[in-house]
């Protein structure tokens, strides 16, 4: 049976306000995704510019419920590509659920819905991301093929967690994607910057999280950090909240000039064993 956005809207538990907003879109005729449009929001080097073609069609949509709606009735098409490869539907809900989660902390943090990440979405419907376990994992083509490893806002970054989702990452490859089974694991974050061991004790989450990658580069100058730890803010100021520990140390850390910055490192799989 087809997939419906009715029933995709349930398996990925969009809150009831944002269903009755796509109810009222449904009720005023909608939008479907015209085919060439389709087609650039499934091939990678196409993907900004299919998104903002697909901006342009819809119009005003301050909210980003628009754009949901289109998105989210392609993601219907892709849980038939999904079903094709034999991908369990789990893996399908919980890769879908990243937007659910986005249109979440907005409300938490500025107090109502909105859907500012449809850039993000064509890795998604172009089964180029998955979900396993705590971390998402994505198919990047180049010269050299490679697969970045995304952390989630919601992940459990215990080591025991961590080490689960890349075993089960290296089967669901083997299974589904064998072609990509030598491409090499790599990590751009925040939580890769050196600076946090001056921050956290060294039993850390976070730290162990770092110890299972081999760092190459930081740019310290990246303030990227703020989104993260300080949702909301964008420059470093005594007005930066102090909710929790990271938050109370990393502010005093940067009002007295130190640096963060944003690393990428790859994944040294002897350290999982």
């Amino acid at each position: 049976m087809t997939l419906t956005p009715e029933q995709l809207y349930e398996w990925i538990e969009l809150p009831s306000a944002v269903l009755k907003r796509l109810k009222e879109l449904d009720i005023t005729g909608g939008y479907r995704i015209m085919p060439d449009i389709r087609n650039m929001l499934l091939s990678r080097g196409e993907w900004d510019e299919g998104i903002k073609i697909l901006r342009d069609e819809l119009g005003d949509d301050p909210d980003g419920f628009k754009i949901l709606r289109a998105i989210l009735q392609m993601a219907c098409e892709t849980y038939e590509r999904y079903k094709e490869i034999g991908i369990e539907k789990e893996i399908f809900i919980s890769t879908m659920k990243f937007c659910t989660r986005f249109i979440n902390a907005h409300y938490d943090l500025y107090g109502d819905y909105r859907f500012d990440w449809a850039w993000w979405f064509p890795r998604q419907l172009a089964c180029k991301e998955f979900r396993i376990g705590c971390l998402e994992y994505e198919f990047v083509e180049g010269i050299e093929d490679l697969i970045s490893v995304h952390i989630p806002s919601d992940a459990d970054l215990k080591r025991d967690t961590v080490v689960h989702s890349l075993l089960s990452f290296f089967a669901f490859r083997e299974k589904y994607f064998p072609d990509w089974s030598k491409a090499k694991l790599y990590c751009e974050s925040w939580l890769l910057s050196p600076a946090l061991k001056e921050l956290l004790p060294e039993n850390s989450n976070i730290i162990k999280f770092q110890e299972l990658f081999s760092v190459e580069h930081t740019d310290y100058q990246s303030l990227a950090v703020m989104d993260w730890v300080f949702p909301g803010h964008k420059e470093v100021s005594h007005c930066l909240p102090e909710n929790t520990s990271l938050q109370k140390h990393m502010k005093e850390f940067l009002l007295k000039g130190g640096k963060v910055g944003w690393s990428k490192g790859y994944l040294n799989e002897d350290k999982l064993f």
